[in-house]
């Protein structure tokens, strides 16, 4: 790898590896690394990294992050990714809630993603603030890309995947059925995606607890806050539709990314089912 990629500096930390900033010494131009940490160098974490870079490689949207490159060297196993400016909806969060039109950019963006990835059979299983790059534009508007297929899982095998309790943070944008070991689909993605869009909104989360087993009780029994309560300036059906996403039941979410996007657009128009 080092023959070809001039790695810069490091970027960031995760549970399958390194990401560093890095140059391309074939076309000048930067990219982002990906490779298995030294102390994870081992076959399973090699491969784990490599089943990544494979998945996420066959997925061409504007909102995916692309993958330009991946292979094996002396330290194990690496990804090369085009480097995306900006910062995690995370950062962005430390700081305020979205403004109106970047939640609206938020929610139109990934869910034309996430509908992307369904239809080509993959599940992320790892939807959070951190997973989600924002990018301003010159003109003014927001870049929304997903990041971190490191827990992705095509769909027909997904009712084995694990979960993912000991990545931190994610067990706030958990789905009931990750916990109780169920089958995943759609819709559970769709749930990480409507505590992302309640915490976008309010910087809280929807199901909370000091501790990852109390998390888990919230979102199990379904304790959270209703929307309106935080943001009584919403529209009433911006509540709604948030709190459709992260119904207990996954048969009372959205069937697909797909339909949630529909009704969100209509609007005051759209219709959201009531719980039964």
């Amino acid at each position: 790898m080092n023959e070809r990629y001039e790695l810069l500096s490091r970027i960031a930390e995760g549970g399958l590896g390194t990401v560093f900033r890095a140059r391309d010494r074939h076309s000048g131009h930067e990219v982002a690394v990906k490779r298995t940490r030294a102390d994870q160098a081992d076959p399973a974490a090699v491969q784990a990294l490599l089943k990544e870079g494979l998945l996420q490689s066959a997925l061409h949207h504007p909102g995916i992050a692309t993958v330009l490159d991946s292979g094996t060297d002396a330290g194990g196993a690496f990804l090369v990714l085009e480097l995306l400016p900006g910062e995690p909806l995370e950062d962005a969060l430390a700081r305020a809630p979205l403004a109106a039109a970047d939640f609206d950019a938020l929610v139109r963006q990934s869910l034309a993603a996430v509908a992307c990835m369904h239809a080509q059979g993959l599940l992320h299983l790892d939807l959070k603030p951190g997973n989600l790059m924002l990018q301003r534009l010159p003109a003014g508007g927001l870049q929304v890309k997903l990041i971190d297929f490191g827990l992705a899982t095509p769909m027909a095998s997904a009712s084995a995947a694990p979960a993912p309790a000991g990545l931190p943070g994610s067990v706030f944008f958990m789905a009931p059925e990750q916990f109780r070991k169920e089958p995943l689909d759609a819709r559970t993605d769709l749930y990480s995606l409507g505590c992302t869009f309640y915490y976008a909104l309010t910087q809280r989360h929807p199901f909370e607890g000091e501790l990852s087993p109390q998390v888990m009780v919230a979102h199990l029994h379904h304790r959270t806050q209703p929307l309106a309560a935080l943001r009584p300036d919403l529209p009433p059906h911006t509540t709604r539709w948030v709190e459709w996403l992260i119904r207990r039941q996954p048969a009372q979410r959205p069937a697909s990314a797909a339909a949630a996007l529909q009704v969100y657009e209509a609007g005051a128009e759209g219709v959201v089912p009531p719980e039964e």
